[in-house]
């Protein structure tokens, strides 16, 4: 099966992922047998003439044929590139453990959250929950638990709160939060802090006090490195 990621507003859309996969696994392929195997999809013609002309698909001699190249190397991959790969393929395995250094700032203080975001975007970190409310993906299960607190809320929103309550951090070891908060109770599910005595909390982050710098511990070696500005 092939799996897009990071994909466009064309390549998101189900037609298209279900055709290029009825392509992978045909060779030969006519308009006729196209609309055979997805009779009752509308404007078949209108959107394959769309993913003919961005690219996508090869129409030749009355037959049809997928013109992208799968994914064979991790080599020269970003976070943001729209890979197509196929998830039989020995790569795919490697491609969900490639994890890049992502930086968040924001536009209330000077302060930058870093953090490890694997390519596939299946984990529990800010920068991907942002990213698939953008898109409109679906969340992984732990993104779900992120998403009961936070909802569809806008970023630079949320990010101004959870950093000035992380700014706490540079005076204090341990900081006092009387009242429920949804942002403490954010900080605490992405592993930010944890609660070392009835509300009171302690930051399991490396910080950086002079540059503002606070940086999730990591599991494993970082593999590249991406900056983004949310406002």
């Amino acid at each position: 099966m092939i799996r897009i990621f990071n994909a466009n507003k064309l390549t998101r859309q189900p037609f298209f992922q279900d055709v290029i996969n009825y392509l992978h696994d045909h060779e030969d392929v006519t308009l006729r047998q196209i609309k055979v195997a997805f009779e009752g999809e509308k404007n078949i013609d209108r959107q394959l003439e769309n993913a003919i002309e961005a690219g996508y698909i090869i129409r030749e001699n009355r037959r049809y044929r997928n013109a992208f190249s799968l994914l064979e190397s991790l080599d020269g991959l970003s976070l943001d590139t729209e890979v197509f790969v196929d998830t039989e393929a020995a790569v795919f395995s490697r491609l969900k453990e490639l994890t890049f250094r992502k930086e968040l700032t924001n536009s209330t203080n000077e302060l930058i959250i870093v953090e490890e975001v694997d390519f596939v975007r299946e984990g529990l970190t800010l920068d991907s929950y942002f990213y698939k409310m953008r898109s409109q993906e679906v969340l992984s299960r732990d993104q779900e638990k992120l998403y009961a607190i936070l909802g569809d809320i806008n970023p630079d929103y949320a990010l101004k709160y959870m950093t000035n309550f992380l700014l706490k951090f540079t005076r204090k070891e341990v900081v006092i939060q009387r009242r429920p908060d949804i942002f403490v109770e954010a900080l605490l599910l992405l592993g930010f802090m944890n609660q070392v005595a009835p509300q009171t909390y302690a930051l399991t982050m490396t910080m950086k006090k002079e540059d503002l710098i606070f940086s999730k511990k990591n599991k494993g070696p970082i593999l590249g490195l991406a900056f983004v500005f949310i406002s």
